[in-house]
């Protein structure tokens, strides 16, 4: 399975890449069809990033 470079142009014929021309809601929507685990290490993360700061917080 190859990768394919998915590309646009503006008005002036300079290549823009997908990632600037797209909204960040496709590209996380693209992430998550992609990658479902993705949202589970999201969590995750998010959930050590608040015990870190109770942790902080703490001492």
């Amino acid at each position: 399975m190859g990768f394919k470079i998915i590309g646009n142009r503006d008005a002036d014929g300079n290549f823009i890449a997908s990632a600037d021309a797209w909204p960040p809601e496709k590209i996380a929507e693209l992430f998550d069809r992609f990658n479902p685990n993705r949202q589970l290490r999201l969590e995750r993360e998010k959930l050590a990033k608040e015990e870190n700061k109770k942790e902080d917080k703490a001492i």
